[in-house]
């Protein structure tokens, strides 16, 4: 058999590494600008009485729509309200300034029962843009924990026992009158 050898030039090679390595960075660029890294932001914040579970990076929706992330988690300095003692500063995508006006409103929510927490701002209509460094209003939110769903579930299947359980319940006929034969 004969041996076949096939040649490629070093500058065949030199160009297509060029080509690869301008492809990378382009698909690497385009990453990026998908992601909003290059998107103009500001920055407001909202003070709450617990985080927990809210970490740096999570989702800040706009009437359920994603608008930024939250940029930090940290103890408010010399704060003396007890419903003021995190501060949560949020990083929202410049375009949706004017969206986010006085009287709209913050709530931590965690995405149904097991899921991550994130910032959700209501809309306001009335009032000035909330400007950099502003604080927005936070409104408390009652979530349902599992735990809670569990106690309730426990308690309804107590309840659908207790009602087996009693005298009447166990016979067939109770609550009817038998026939009485004289």
């Amino acid at each position: 058999m004969a041996e076949i050898t096939i040649r490629i030039s070093d500058r065949v090679l030199k160009v297509a590494g060029v080509v690869l390595g301008f492809l990378f960075l382009l698909w690497g660029f385009l990453l990026f600008w998908e992601s909003g890294v290059f998107r103009a932001k500001y920055q407001i914040r909202l003070f709450v009485p617990e985080a927990k579970g809210l970490r740096v990076g999570a989702p800040v929706r706009l009437d359920g729509m994603p608008v930024g992330t939250v940029s930090t988690v940290e103890l408010a300095p010399n704060s003396t309200d007890s419903n003021r003692r995190i501060e949560v500063a949020l990083r929202i995508e410049k375009r949706f300034q004017n969206m986010l006006r006085q009287d709209s409103s913050a709530a931590l929510l965690t995405e149904g029962l097991l899921g991550e927490r994130f910032v959700n701002v209501q809309r306001g209509f009335t009032g000035s843009p909330i400007n950099n460094g502003e604080e927005i209003r936070v409104v408390p939110v009652v979530e349902v924990t599992l735990t809670d769903f569990l106690d309730v579930l426990g308690k309804k299947v107590g309840c659908h026992n207790e009602g087996n359980s009693s005298p009447d319940a166990k016979s067939p006929t109770a609550g009817t009158k038998s026939p009485t034969t004289h």
